[in-house]
């Protein structure tokens, strides 16, 4: 079992660093690790790196996971690092073990840093337990690995659920869907001439709603919102004899078991 470590030299070169700027620029990096420590498995909470050894020339500090792991997650933890100081954005092969969200976080790095800035990030050896040599990022690669990314997808699609929040007095309206599956929240943006469309929605509290448009998927946070709704409607209501019609709509499916038998079978198999 061992420890994650790594070292940062904030501002190297110069003399000392504003303390808001130190502030915004250790909170940058905490997100980074937390997202990286979830990459392989660990705890992703927040208050477990905790920064220590901190030294003149600049900042330089060390963080410390406050929590042991397995040492081959170590071992994964550094090339990841490692591959990510090397990676310029361009490459086709992302570095190893690495999700696009902690890439994401890894760019975000660049926010605090002046165009002719660079940031140190020293590796700690698994048998040595000594700090390997800065590498060292700027504001350039950080943005040519941010912009690498593809964080959105679009499409025209359809979510479906019950209204739960309504604001018509927005620049640009929105309601909020409660989305029936995932129970998520959804917002919805519309055009004014589609207001009593929308209040028609609101007109049964309890319904089933579906509201089509163009739906943006966000790939980092997995968030749906539909950014330009155009289609309101009230989702169809099923009685017991329709439902009931959709048996033997599909003769022989289940073999020679009966209905009850074949779902049986299907949840065991899933166990």
């Amino acid at each position: 079992m061992a420890s994650l470590r790594i070292r940062f030299r904030l501002n190297p070169g110069r003399k000392g660093i504003a303390l808001g700027k130190l502030s915004k620029q250790t909170e940058n990096i905490e997100l980074f690790l937390r997202s990286l420590a979830s990459d392989l498995g660990a705890d992703d909470s927040q208050h477990l790196w905790l920064a220590d050894e901190f030294r003149n020339s600049s900042a330089i500090y060390r963080a410390e996971f406050q929590a042991v792991v397995e040492t081959a997650k170590v071992y994964q933890f550094n090339q990841a690092v490692s591959g990510l100081t090397k990676y310029e954005g361009t490459s086709k092969v992302k570095p190893p073990f690495v999700g696009t969200a902690t890439i994401e976080r890894f760019s975000a790095l660049r926010q605090d840093l002046d165009d002719d800035e660079k940031l140190g990030i020293a590796l700690i050896d698994v048998e040595t337990g000594k700090a390997k040599r800065f590498a060292y990022v700027d504001k350039l690669q950080l943005e040519a690995i941010g912009n690498s990314i593809e964080t959105e997808a679009r499409y025209i699609g359809a979510v479906m659920g019950r209204t739960h929040e309504w604001n018509k007095g927005a620049e640009k309206p929105y309601l909020y869907i409660r989305e029936l599956n995932s129970s998520e929240l959804i917002k919805c943006s519309y055009k004014d001439e589609d207001y009593d469309k929308v209040a028609k929605l609101f007109s049964k509290k309890t319904a089933v709603v579906v509201v089509e448009g163009t739906i943006s998927f966000n790939l980092i946070t997995s968030k749906t919102e539909v950014i330009q709704a155009t289609e309101f409607e009230f989702a169809p209501d099923f009685s017991d004899d329709d439902f009931n019609k959709f048996f033997g709509a599909a003769p022989g499916v289940t073999g020679d078991l009966s209905s009850e038998e074949f779902i049986a079978k299907g949840r065991d198999d899933g166990q």
